[in-house]
């Protein structure tokens, strides 16, 4: 797995005409067994544009700097959770030479970033027919708080985080959690913005 592959691919927009279409009406033999959502760009906005961008701005380095620097060096530490958030903010600011700037981004405003997409409403539908489950590169620190405050957490079983679980796509092994899921790989519908979590999922 090389980091840098990771990101690099732009992020895809959900075709949610689609989803609504495919939207289970009864929970009589759906043809979807399981709904499994990543949850950047599909549930929550995701908050890393975010950061980089004003990092950008601040720091007059281009985003495309940036974004290089946290593919190569920190992608796999950071969302598998083997980096903690104060270790993660001071070695990618330093970079950019933006002294003090990880108080600007520090949890409870990068939770303040996340709020739910319009499109929620939708994954509650789904919820009251199917099982919907996550499946994400995130941080818990960032979303769990967002999940408990929009009345989101008990939607959704399960509940893999890459920062908990260790385990960040595409690498397979993420994807191997979901074989205690019970049902057949079409059976599963799997939602992503991501090209190569799409790929390797099929």
């Amino acid at each position: 797995l090389v980091p840098g592959d990771v990101v690099v691919a732009p992020a895809v927009r959900i075709d949610w005409a689609q989803m609504i279409a495919a939207e289970p009406t009864s929970a009589a033999a759906p043809p979807v067994e399981h709904l499994i959502l990543d949850i950047g760009g599909v549930i929550l906005p995701s908050a890393m544009p975010q950061i980089v961008a004003e990092l950008a701005e601040l720091s007059g380095k281009s985003e495309q700097q940036l974004w290089r620097f946290f593919n190569t060096r920190l992608f796999q530490p950071f969302w598998g959770g083997q980096m903690g958030l104060d270790e993660f903010w001071t070695v990618f600011t330093a970079p950019a030479n933006v002294a003090g700037a990880p108080g600007r981004w520090q949890t409870e405003m990068t939770i303040s970033m996340l709020q739910p997409l319009s499109d929620v409403a939708l994954v509650r539908r789904w919820a009251e027919v199917v099982p919907v489950g996550i499946l994400s590169n995130q941080r818990s620190e960032w979303v769990l708080p967002v999940f408990e405050r929009e009345g989101l957490t008990e939607l959704f079983d399960p509940l893999l985080i890459s920062s908990a679980t260790g385990l960040v796509k595409p690498d397979p092994r993420a994807f191997d959690q979901l074989g205690h899921l019970g049902s057949a790989p079409e059976r599963v519908l799997y939602v992503d913005d991501r090209p190569p979590a799409l790929r390797r999922a099929e």
